[in-house]
């Protein structure tokens, strides 16, 4: 495993939308500009899950390949779309889809600000079935890239373990391999957990977590630009499909699970996909010893630090974002 910390002082191919004019930009230049480039459409889930999955299409002729996202707890295409935008922007083609019990895709409780999960695996083969039966169809026989943050993080490792040939590069940011949980030892979570499930009550809100606040302080957030995160607050006040904020205790014993089953030598000895994972240095949600750990038992992996960063690196400030992205174009090019 090599272990490195972002150069911002690199030059960088580049320049991120001005943080001062960010909600201006985003509505008359980036979503009028993905509108226009965007296929949008509805695939069924594998477990036959009464609902569809909502997915997101960017495609364009000549493209260098295709970049598939794997997005994180809580979050939305729509969260993605300056980031989609940027990948675009550099003869990427792009593909995302919302997760079950996210934005558009179908939910499984009557609360749509929990997100709930039965089995971890369901996202996985989500997933599969996504790149195998939308994505590579629609954009043909170029090479195929995983970006995965936190949970899609989670849900990144877990397909590159399953599926081992679909990817020729793969960018883990701020994985959630390991959940920090504070005070509270990794057991005793998920006795926890799996206590409310012997109850009955797997599909309830966890004790810990709240409510969408549509008044969420910056200082609360995992973002470190002040600019991003006022706009897509202000997004999903406007529609509640995108305003899940928490967990089921049935998503908490299995995002548990995921962790500890991804992260183990048997597992991890699968991956064949040269992997880039970026570990935020003051990343409060997830843990950085099971990334390392994760990182240690596969082939080809690289660990790039990012010091005094928040957990989601992708909206960053400017001086960061940009190398970060200078990293992960990259990465994507390199040969062998």
């Amino acid at each position: 495993m090599k272990r490195e910390i972002l150069n911002v002082s690199q030059e960088c191919r580049i320049s991120c939308l001005p943080e001062e004019r960010l909600e201006e930009l985003m509505e008359t230049v980036v979503e009028p500009f993905l509108r226009e480039n965007r296929v949008s459409g509805q695939t069924e889930p594998v477990d036959g899950a009464p609902g569809m999955l909502y997915y997101e299409l960017y495609l364009r002729p000549e493209a260098k390949g295709t970049i598939v996202i794997s997005y994180g707890f809580t979050e939305s295409c729509l969260k993605y779309h300056e980031l989609i935008y940027y990948f675009f922007w550099q003869g990427y083609q792009v593909a995302v889809m919302d997760h079950r019990g996210h934005g558009h895709s179908l939910r499984e409780v009557d609360d749509r600000t929990i997100v709930h999960i039965d089995l971890f695996s369901r996202y996985v083969r989500d997933l599969h079935r996504f790149v195998k039966k939308v994505v590579r169809p629609a954009v043909g026989e170029g090479p195929l890239y995983l970006y995965a943050h936190s949970m899609g993080g989670c849900i990144g490792a877990f397909y590159l373990e399953q599926y081992p040939e679909d990817f020729a590069r793969a960018v883990l940011s701020a994985p959630m391999l390991g959940l920090k949980l504070g005070a509270c030892p990794a057991w005793a979570a998920r006795v926890l957990c799996d206590l409310h499930v012997w109850r009955g009550k797997g599909q309830e809100r966890l004790f810990t977590q709240s409510p969408f606040d549509p008044e969420e302080d910056f200082a609360d957030s995992s973002a470190d630009s002040e600019a991003r995160h006022a706009w897509y607050l202000k997004c999903r006040r406007e529609d509640e499909s995108f305003q899940t904020s928490s967990a089921s205790y049935d998503w908490g014993k299995e995002a548990i699970n995921a962790g500890n089953f991804v992260t183990s030598r048997a597992q991890a000895q699968k991956v064949k996909t040269p992997v880039l994972l970026f570990q935020a240095g003051k990343d409060h949600l997830v843990r950085p010893d099971a990334q390392r750990r994760f990182l240690s038992r596969i082939a080809c992996g690289r660990l790039v630090l990012v010091p005094g960063a928040r957990h989601e690196l992708y909206r960053a400030q400017n001086g960061v974002l940009q190398p970060y992205l200078e990293e992960i174009f990259r990465f994507y090019e390199e040969r062998g």
